[in-house]
């Protein structure tokens, strides 16, 4: 009887000690399961990995100077962000705004003098000087201005003066002419009368009651009248004459007046227009001794030492600005033998390792083109083949990057993304691809 229980003991014992392994191996049988479905089901990116350089042609804007000179001062250090327009380099400019001064002096003088020319040709009483001449709001606009509404003044009243010299002269002989012309109606009343009483006396002398002396005398007063008349008239046609021709000579003056006014303005214009170009010429010359950023960006590459006085020769590099808010190039390297995985517009992950913050950074980009030929590189004694493509950071990977400086030719990895596929297909690849190649075997 005590044997039989020592057995039962054993057997139950042997069987507590093993539901603790079978649940084990349960367990793994179950999991190794779950993992087969995930590894069979679930999906992972699959792409064509690149080396990849930052791009020289990296959007850089070179700045150069057209004519060159010398400096006076850099304003800006490496690295500096600067906005547009905002002062990278000054030139010595003395010698640019001398000649500056003088020819904007000169055609603003010029602009006074044809707009007093034009207020004159026109009988206008004031002037209304250009618009540059209003806007030149300094001492010399002011004084050209000045001088000229003089000038315009003394002019008018010399004028005036001739004018009214030559009037009161005319008005002069229109009164001799008055004069004379009352006189000659006197003279004609006077005839008249006489030959009346000429009449009267041959008739009585005719009749013996008068003498014909009396007759005679008053024949010999009527011709004496009537010659006075006759010289009157030609004094009169004289004098109406005189202030005719008087009254001509104002006209002719004022035309030559006119003529003149407008042979000078026709000159002065053309003055005023070799002078517009000559100011626009050094207007921009002064204004590119100032050397400013064409876009919003940061400086790179500087090439000039802080201090001024050195020397600019034209076309001299002298810094570049690496604009902000554009997109990022990189030129990546796809092997030969997987160029027929990728075309344009798949999406692709970049990822740099230079930055000491974030080793692995990767960020989302974009494959924009790709070479239609290999490109082959001389690589130590090997010759390396590949396809040159061109990858696009997106707004989301700028962004990521959160302003870090790129510099050309900073290395990075590509990974184009070419489709999905299980982690088991992964794992099975190797095995199938041996199994295919046995296959073939003879």
């Amino acid at each position: 009887m005590k044997n039989n229980v020592t057995d039962v003991e054993a057997v139950e014992l042997q069987t507590d000690t093993r539901s603790p392994a079978w649940l084990g191996f349960w367990v793994l049988v179950v999991g190794f399961g779950l993992f087969l479905a995930w590894a069979a089901w679930a999906p992972l990116d699959e792409g064509v990995v690149a080396p990849a350089t930052v791009s020289v042609e990296m959007r850089r804007k070179t700045i150069q100077h057209l004519q060159g000179g010398v400096i006076k001062d850099v304003v800006v250090r490496e690295g500096q962000r600067v906005k547009r327009g905002e002062p990278l380099v000054l030139l010595e400019d003395a010698t640019v705004r001398a000649s500056y001064e003088t020819i904007r002096q000169n055609y603003l003088a010029q602009r006074a003098l044809e707009s007093r020319l034009l207020a004159e040709a026109t009988g206008k009483s004031s002037i209304d000087f250009h618009a540059d001449l209003q806007r030149a709001d300094d001492a010399v606009a002011q004084q050209l201005m000045a001088v000229q509404r003089q000038l315009m003044a003394a002019r008018q009243a010399a004028l005036r003066a001739e004018m009214a010299a030559g009037q009161q002269s005319a008005a002069g002989f229109e009164s001799q002419a008055s004069g004379l012309e009352q006189m000659l109606v006197s003279r004609r009343q006077q005839a008249e009368i006489q030959t009346r009483q000429l009449s009267n006396v041959r008739e009585l002398a005719a009749e013996g009651y008068a003498p014909r002396n009396q007759a005679l005398q008053l024949e010999q007063q009527q011709a004496e009248l009537l010659t006075a008349t006759t010289d009157l008239q030609t004094n009169i046609r004289r004098a109406r004459s005189a202030a005719a021709e008087v009254q001509l000579r104002l006209a002719q003056r004022q035309q030559e007046y006119l003529r003149e006014v407008s042979g000078q303005l026709a000159e002065v214009r053309k003055e005023v227009q070799a002078n517009q170009e000559r100011l626009v010429a050094v207007t921009a010359e002064l204004d590119r001794m100032v050397i400013t950023s064409p876009v919003d960006g940061q400086v790179v590459a500087l090439a000039l030492a802080q201090a001024g006085g050195g020397v600019v020769t034209p076309g001299q590099k002298l810094m570049d600005i690496v604009p902000e808010g554009e997109t990022l190039l990189l030129d990546a390297k796809v092997p030969p033998q997987v160029i027929d995985r990728i075309q344009a517009g798949e999406n692709a992950e970049v990822r740099f390792s230079s930055f000491a913050d974030s080793p692995t950074l990767v960020v989302h980009g974009k494959l924009v083109s790709l070479a239609g030929d290999a490109l082959t590189e001389q690589v130590g004694a090997a010759v390396q083949t590949y396809y040159l493509a061109r990858v696009e950071i997106t707004p989301e990977g700028m962004k990521a990057l959160d302003g870090r400086n790129l510099q050309p030719g900073m290395p990075a990895e590509v990974l184009i993304k070419t489709g999905e596929r299980s982690l088991l297909t992964y794992m099975l690849h190797p095995l199938t691809k041996r199994v295919a190649a046995a296959m073939t075997e003879e």
